[in-house]
């Protein structure tokens, strides 16, 4: 009753069901006036946890969806999808509703022999919850936003010889250097340690050397998977789990099919779409003729899977885009397709087989709805027991007193222990280990939900952080000591060196005196690593500020505390001429899509500084 009444509350709390009794408003998001309702807030957030399961295979990591922000990107993305209506709309930009028909006329979802079904098209509406309202004003909302979208990158379609030339020299550009590593190991023999020095370096950092807080604890722990053992659901139980349960012992349709992919991408021009359509179209005809499928998609396709004749296996519903998906999963088994549009081109698909849904039996998922009952009614078991002994101390007047009036239990008892270091058995769980350090000394906790059940807590002793004598720890501390002066005497020699080179000192000298080995990094690129080189990755972007003129780097680079002293040595710098037609057009689509791309996200920006944009305080940012 407790958890039915706790859920109850989140309910109304997310929902704000209290306000909206007073209040009829009922919306999420408010720009510039357009609405968006909690259900449909609610309905993307879902969609967005479930791409977010799906790649970390079924289970978002505790705490990973409000750390990465996830409600915030749903709220930009309904706030960026009506700027861009709103724009759309203030631009004069219309989308018609002989195009909305066009569209949707042409969704093979809703068309049976290749002719669009309106009994087909109320029927799929109806079960996946649309009004032919809803679902058309869907359709014509998601064009106005490509059409600005269009409309604002068209304003950004020309890109230069000189802004593909700077693109190419900076991916293909190359830099060498001749460097040195100046390690702090070479140095350590030369610090000279007296006790006068060492004393004075502990004062400056002796709050490093603080001890962390140890506690001694005794607990009784209410383990639910033990007390789940004792516990036998009856066959009623078992079968009403299952009935209730039956989507967890189902395997959804799945579909077999063969493609043949005329690729297109963002941007291809009308002549390139025409072109691929026509070819598209061609091939279309042989198919239908009766040509065996795989060789024309082993002849034709310009996908990825041509090679295995347009094989694409089986695979559920949902897992391909929106087009194809549809497309797929409205065609009988062996039909062929009309052309689909999607992201990537245009296809022909055919139908191979159809695996349907499975359901498993009872007797096969007996053991594991026992192994589930078994683990629910554990925890309620545990609970229980723990509750009532807690009752019990509280009655008693404290865990020892109640202890000894009941025999059976068992008491843990730890040693002294750090949060960092904890005993075994309680290694790795968080709850217990946060809950025993917030006790004082001398204090009972509350109930303690713990990995695997509840726990009551007695923190006995507590020793509280202390910063040690020097004495006690002397031998660390010098070892410290001359760790930390070795690096500050390798540093100074790797400064020294740079500064005597810029003052035109001989480098390869410079470097020999101060016993290291002068090395060569070999050519290196930004884009590219150098699998050979010993230079370290991370003072790659330096060294394409330095040139003949310039060799030395402002300051000497520092990795995990060894200091590297480099000098320009050679740059190689690609030519245009090297790059073939295929590639210009690649680095010219790459620019072009960067900078419609920019505009786009500049224009946002502007819109959403003047826009007025309020969300609802229920949604608990």
């Amino acid at each position: 009753m407790q958890a039915i009444v706790v859920i109850i509350a989140l309910v109304f709390i997310f929902w704000g069901v209290g306000t909206q009794m007073m209040n009829r408003n009922n919306s999420a998001i408010t720009i510039n006036g357009e609405d968006i309702s909690f259900q449909q807030f609610q309905k993307e957030y879902d969609q967005a946890q479930k791409r977010l399961r799906d790649r970390f295979n079924g289970s978002i990591p505790p705490g990973f969806a409000e750390k990465i922000g996830l409600k915030r990107q749903v709220i930009n993305k309904f706030v960026q999808e009506a700027l861009l209506r709103q724009g759309g709309t203030k631009m004069g930009l219309i989308v018609s509703p002989a195009e909305v028909q066009d569209q949707i006329q042409n969704m093979p979802v809703f068309q049976d022999n290749g002719a669009f079904s309106i009994k087909k098209y109320k029927l799929l509406l109806s079960r996946n919850g649309y009004s032919a309202h809803g679902f058309e004003d869907s359709i014509r909302f998601d064009d106005l936003s490509q059409k600005t979208l269009t409309a604002i990158e068209g304003f950004s379609s020309i890109v230069t010889d000189r802004e593909i030339q700077d693109i190419y020299n900076m991916e293909k550009e190359s830099v060498s250097v001749l460097f040195a590593k100046i390690s702090p190991d070479s140095f350590s023999d030369k610090v000279v340690v007296n006790d006068k020095d060492l004393a004075a370096w502990y004062e400056t950092v002796k709050d490093k050397y603080k001890t962390k807080p140890k506690l001694q604890l005794r607990y009784l722990d209410f383990d639910q998977d033990k007390m789940a053992q004792a516990y036998t659901p009856t066959e009623e139980q078992i079968k009403n789990y299952y009935d209730n349960n039956i989507q967890k012992f189902s395997t959804p349709e799945q579909r077999h099919a063969r493609h043949i992919l005329f690729k297109l991408d963002a941007n291809s021009s009308p002549k390139d779409i025409e072109a691929q359509k026509k070819k598209a179209e061609e091939v279309l005809k042989l198919a239908k003729s009766g040509k065996d499928f795989a060789k024309l998609a082993q002849k034709y396709s310009e996908g990825p899977t041509a090679k295995q004749g347009g094989d694409l296996g089986f695979f559920p519903k949902g897992q391909m885009v929106k087009s194809f998906d549809n497309a797929v999963f409205s065609l009988k088994q062996g039909e062929i397709s009309n052309i689909v549009r999607s992201p990537f081109g245009f296809h022909i698909i055919k139908l191979e087989a159809i695996k349907p849904a499975v359901v498993k039996p009872l007797s096969e998922v007996r053991d594991k709805i026992v192994q589930d009952l078994r683990s629910s009614k554990g925890q309620s078991l545990a609970f229980e027991k723990a509750n009532d002994c807690y009752k019990g101390i509280i009655g008693s007047g404290s865990l020892q007193a109640y202890v000894k009036q009941h025999p059976e239990l068992t008491v843990n008892q730890t040693d002294f222990f750090t949060r960092e270091s904890p005993p075994e058995a309680i290694k790795g769980d968080k709850k217990f280990l946060a809950a025993a350090f917030a006790l004082k000394q001398g204090e009972l906790s509350s109930l303690v939900q713990t990995g695997h059940g509840y726990a009551i807590l007695f923190a006995e002793h507590i020793k509280e952080p202390r910063i040690p004598k020097l004495s006690e720890i002397k031998d660390r501390v010098t070892k410290d000591y001359i760790s930390s002066k070795a690096v500050e005497l390798a540093k100074k020699k790797a400064n020294d060196i740079l500064a005597k080179a810029k003052a035109g000192g001989n480098f390869d000298q410079l470097i020999k005196d101060a016993g290291s080995t002068l090395q060569s990094s070999g050519l290196l690129s930004k884009v590219a690593s150098n699998p050979k080189s010993t230079f370290p990755p991370s003072l790659l972007s330096d060294i394409f500020e330095l040139s003949k003129t310039s060799p030395y780097p402002a300051q000497i680079g520092e990795v995990n505390k060894n200091f590297y002293v480099y000098k320009f040595s050679k740059r190689v710098t690609p030519k245009m001429t090297d790059v073939s037609d295929n590639e210009r057009a690649q680095y010219k689509a790459a620019l072009l899509r960067l900078k419609q791309q920019s505009l786009v996200n500049a224009w946002l920006n502007h819109e959403q500084k003047q826009a007025v944009i309020t969300t609802s305080k229920n949604l608990h940012l």
